[in-house]
């Protein structure tokens, strides 16, 4: 059942990204920008490093202590005198084995391993932030994007009205009144228009970092992709997965252990210094057997202020614990409510929305041309375009930034359904 959820929420959340219009070769789409982030993210390698670095620690955990071999004269003369005629020298020659492992060892090693496990979950949340960063910062290209091609397109419309009132004032027909409110709608245009520009470098300056394998100069187009549609699994399974595969709480559970781990060490730290003694003593030619044992007394208790502290590290982990489990099972909620209403919202108003925003701004220029409409009328649904034009991409964006915002929340690899094959080709 677990194995077949995992799937059907794979399927649902596999869909790249969703545009109506068609996609072009050149365009650089989410995924790639997602595969080239998390492929040579240094963030994401440092992450790795550090799974490294605790995987080295619990292998050095589980090794066992080493001997200490001592060898010792007894009797000898000082350098330069006679040895003492009524002493016998005595050599002796033994091993101490260090012992206090017995005891010590077990919580070593379950700590080490979660740490190693904590370390491996942080490098799927390092994945997620990674991938979370990239993708805000490819929308913000995108839309930036879109409202320069908007003020583009509407620059150009208001030179040709701006042209053609021209020449119907030089005709008489249209008063040089509305030949000046074009012009200054046409002028304020073109600053949008810069201001456009400058925002789309802006935008530009975040998203490279996240790209140093691909030639961003010049910029190219950005692209959502096309759409997969799959129904939304209920919010109930999604908070169980979120619950069984969610790195933050996978995480936050492994250092839970890990305190637990520390406080059961510290509380065997009442032994230390236990050794056992085997070796040989050589007294007069003859050769005689040394062994013994080694402990400290605990008649004074050392390890209380560090076992409390333990205990108390353990239950702040708790609490952290389920601070995060509260949290992410609200993430989940709320990334499956704006995955919905968006996906409802641009099924049923996205497929003609353009198309009635372009009818009326022809419906609007033919009427002026006539002489039976306003200029008002015309500025209004070119503007009415332009919007439109640029909150239904916000709209497509914010349902892919939803979508992937529901995958984080609920677990699994920022990569997996994605057509990550897709080849890019440099403009």
């Amino acid at each position: 059942m677990h194995k077949a959820l995992s799937w059907a929420v794979l399927a649902l959340l596999s869909a790249n990204a969703v545009a109506e219009e068609p996609v072009k070769a050149t365009a650089l789409r989410l995924p790639d920008v997602l595969q080239a982030a998390l492929s040579q993210g240094p963030l994401v390698e440092a992450a790795r490093a550090r799974v490294r670095a605790a995987a080295a620690a619990a292998r050095t955990a589980k090794a066992f202590p080493n001997p200490v071999l001592t060898w010792q004269v007894e009797n000898g003369p000082f350098p330069g005198a006679s040895s003492p005629p009524t002493s016998a020298r005595e050599t002796s020659t033994f091993a101490t084995l260090p012992l206090e492992f017995l005891f010590q060892r077990g919580p070593q090693v379950r700590r080490a391993g979660q740490e190693l496990r904590a370390a491996e979950a942080e490098l799927e949340s390092a994945r997620w932030l990674v991938a979370q960063d990239a993708a805000r910062a490819f929308g913000r290209v995108l839309n930036a994007q879109s409202a320069l091609s908007a003020a583009a397109d509407l620059r150009q419309g208001l030179s040709e009205l701006a042209a053609f009132n021209e020449s119907r004032v030089t005709e008489g027909v249209t008063p040089e009144g509305e030949l000046i409110r074009v012009g200054v709608e046409r002028d304020r245009t073109i600053l949008e228009e810069a201001l456009a520009e400058t925002e789309l470098e802006s935008a530009w300056a975040d998203l490279r970092p996240f790209l140093p394998g691909l030639n961003t100069s010049p910029s190219p187009r950005l692209s959502l992709g096309e759409a997969m549609e799959t129904p939304l699994p209920p919010i109930a399974a999604l908070l169980d997965q979120s619950q069984a595969a969610q790195p933050q709480i996978l995480a936050a559970r492994a250092r839970v252990e890990v305190a637990r781990a520390r406080a059961d060490f510290e509380s065997r730290l009442f032994v230390r210094e236990v050794g056992a003694v085997f070796g040989t003593k050589r007294v007069a030619g003859e050769n005689t057997m040394i062994a013994g044992l080694s402990l400290s007394v605990p008649l004074f208790d050392r390890n209380r202020a560090g076992a409390a502290r333990a205990d108390a590290e353990r239950e702040a982990a708790q609490q952290e614990l389920a601070w995060t489990e509260r949290r992410i099972a609200a993430q989940v909620e709320a990334a499956h409510r704006s995955l919905a209403l968006m996906t409802a919202r641009l099924t049923t108003l996205a497929p003609d929305l353009l198309g009635r925003a372009e009818e009326s701004r022809r419906v609007a220029l033919a009427a002026y041309r006539e002489g039976a409409g306003s200029l008002l009328q015309v500025l209004d649904a070119s503007r009415a375009l332009a919007d439109a034009r640029q909150t239904l991409g916000r709209a497509r964006m914010a349902r892919e930034q939803s979508r992937l915002d529901l995958r984080s929340a609920v677990g699994g690899d920022p990569l997996d359904g994605m057509d990550t094959d897709h080849e890019v080709k440099e403009r």
